[in-house]
């Protein structure tokens, strides 16, 4: 892909969220964050966020700004390009059934919530631990009426994630991940960390969906990826970027991985937006 200014192959700047560009009081830079946004435009390059929120979370979050950035959401189930509409992967009916057998059979339940999303309603699972209140609020404003169910097999379609907090321990996420993947169910199960686990649909994970967002764009390819992360669900996307960046406050696995640069600061103090601004 050829940047149509300049002539160059095109970028795209792909950025986490939580623990990378958001603070941890989940606010951001405003000002630096548009500077660096104009200073992409004035070489056609593209601003990306991949995250495991949903759709709605980040549109809410950033609004303002979304008129001028891709967004991958759901850790890569749901690929919006700017000015294009959303492409979802699914997890169906009948593997919410499955998914809902296997929690209460073989458990762990979660302790810290059961959570999934339709594009306009949310749905909370009884039984499963209770979500913290902050997020519980930020919800209510997002969707309005939280749906209290008894069984994920009360949900009435397809979604892209479900969401479950194992939190006992600094190990339950991670291993209730490795059941999950283990299971033989239809999933990929992945961790950004502090116990929560998001279910996504088979084969889906965040390098996926921005492959498919680069060809959305222009197919006709090639193109430079750049990527920051800092938990296990940016793995495959920064393996899968041409460099990836990962922070100071990253998982000790990804800190631990030669290929991988270090941001200088952290995510409280712009770490992302400094470096790509010290590219200009």
């Amino acid at each position: 892909m050829h940047n149509i200014i300049t002539g160059a192959i095109m970028k795209f700047i792909i950025t986490d969220l939580d623990g990378t560009l958001l603070h941890d009081d989940k606010q951001f830079n405003g000002a630096l964050l548009d500077q660096v946004l104009r200073q992409l435009a004035l070489t056609g390059d593209h601003f990306v966020i991949a995250t495991g929120r949903e759709l709605k979370w980040v549109q809410k979050v950033f609004e303002g700004f979304t008129d001028r950035i891709d967004i991958v959401a759901s850790n890569g189930a749901v690929v919006k390009p700017l000015g294009q509409p959303a492409v979802k992967t699914m997890l169906s009916q009948d593997t919410l059934h499955d998914l809902q057998a296997f929690l209460t059979e073989r458990g762990p339940l979660p302790t810290g919530g059961l959570r999934t999303y339709t594009d306009t309603e949310m749905y909370l699972v009884d039984g499963m631990g209770q979500i913290e209140d902050q997020t519980y609020t930020f919800m209510q404003e997002l969707y309005g009426e939280i749906h209290q169910i008894s069984s994920l097999t009360e949900v009435p379609g397809p979604v892209t994630t479900v969401t479950g907090r194992w939190n006992v321990t600094p190990k339950d996420g991670t291993n209730m991940m490795e059941r999950l993947n283990a299971s033989g169910l239809p999933v990929f199960a992945t961790t950004s960390g502090y116990g929560t686990v998001d279910i996504l649909p088979d084969g889906v994970n965040k390098a996926v969906a921005l492959s498919q967002l680069v060809r959305r764009i222009d197919p006709a390819g090639p193109a430079q990826m750049v990527a920051f992360g800092d938990g296990m669900n940016d793995y495959e996307m920064l393996q899968a970027a041409d460099q990836g960046y990962v922070m100071p406050n990253s998982t000790a696995f990804l800190l631990e991985q030669p290929e991988f640069k270090h941001v200088a600061e952290d995510n409280n103090h712009d770490g992302v937006l400094k470096t790509i601004q010290s590219w200009a």
